[in-house]
């Protein structure tokens, strides 16, 4: 999940990301912060609150909800319940979490929407192209072409409470995806507590709850990935999320090659479109499936906010020799009752 460190923004911070403080303006605005670790990344949580005790225990609940939400989703957890549905490919369905089933829905019409560009059943590419395994030769043709082609034959049914991968091959992967939905319910958790003004930064993908006092939103600009230390835009967070996605910073290498984790799933190669996409969304889960297909397609999504995109200044280069033919539409299914994606 660790897959994006690209805001940046004006003040003090963490992973990346720093957002102005402000200062109290009356009694019951207590500003209280905490940084920990949660889903494989570092986590700054700030909210305003009536009181010092009041802020820091409503702060350990959202960081609590995000560990919960780590232990349903990760990949690297052979504990988790997604480990386990992955293990149950080609077998029987099984019931599965409410969280995991929520994310489900949600991966599934996210890969609709975007026609494919995001696709939570990408596993089998990021596995061959050595982010979850380590290899030390990039893949030959024939490896990209049965990895994509297990992405598009994937089929995911959902039913109730209960998830069924009936193909054997079909392996999912909720990093494009997951980390968003930790912060939705770090958020949610939250304004249970009666906080009203939050703000959740996980490496990156952040989501704010209100205003700073005095404030339009939380101010935050996003990295430029080309020149380190500056910014492309800024812009403020109000009851809004945004993320971030690029194929600059979480790589693999192999000699002088360097490949980006974030595929294509129709081609199998890493994504070029752009060289980076920045997504402002209702939801951090939408932001961060919306970031993830933009920096596939170079389009932008539709329910966007706002997109602040970094482009490329020529065409990227062709991938090294041997690459893959497109190959055949996908026949990938994301199925309910009463539905078909």
């Amino acid at each position: 999940m660790n897959r994006r460190r690209f805001i940046g923004a004006l003040g003090a911070g963490c992973g990346g990301l720093c957002v102005c403080r402000h200062p109290a303006t009356r009694a019951a605005d207590y500003f209280v912060e905490r940084w920990s670790w949660a889903m494989g990344q570092p986590v700054h949580v700030m909210a305003f609150a009536t009181s010092e005790a009041e802020g820091l225990d409503a702060c350990s609940a959202a960081l609590a909800e995000l560990r919960r939400i780590e232990g349903r989703l990760s990949l690297f957890d052979d504990a988790s319940d997604l480990c386990e549905l992955n293990r149950h490919a080609g077998r029987g369905a099984m019931r599965v979490d409410r969280d995991l089933l929520a994310v489900l829905r949600l991966a599934g019409a996210f890969r609709h929407a975007s026609g494919g560009c995001f696709d939570a059943a990408v596993e089998p590419l990021m596995r061959v192209w050595g982010f979850h395994r380590p290899r030390t030769r990039e893949p030959a043709p024939a490896e990209i072409a049965e990895a994509r082609e297990a992405v598009a034959t994937a089929v995911v049914e959902l039913a109730g409470e209960a998830a069924r991968l009936p193909n054997s091959h079909t392996q999912l992967d909720l990093g494009g995806i997951g980390v968003g939905y930790g912060i939705d319910r770090a958020l949610a958790v939250l304004a249970a507590r009666g906080i009203r003004r939050a703000f959740v930064d996980v490496s990156g993908d952040c989501g704010a709850l209100g205003a700073p006092p005095g404030e339009p939103g939380w101010r935050v600009g996003v990295a430029d990935p080309t020149r380190p230390g500056r910014i492309v835009a800024a812009t403020h967070l109000r009851d809004a999320a945004l993320a971030t996605s690029a194929n600059t910073m979480s790589v693999v290498r192999f000699g002088r090659s360097v490949r980006g984790h974030v595929i294509n799933p129709a081609t199998g190669w890493p994504a070029h479109a752009l060289v980076q996409a920045t997504v402002v969304a209702r939801m951090a889960v939408a932001a961060d499936a919306f970031s993830t297909g933009m920096l596939v397609s170079g389009r932008e999504p539709l329910g966007a906010l706002q997109v602040i995109t970094v482009a490329r200044a020529a065409p990227a280069p062709a991938p090294a020799r041997g690459r893959a033919p497109a190959g055949p539409p996908s026949t990938s299914r994301w199925t309910a009752p009463g539905k078909s994606r």
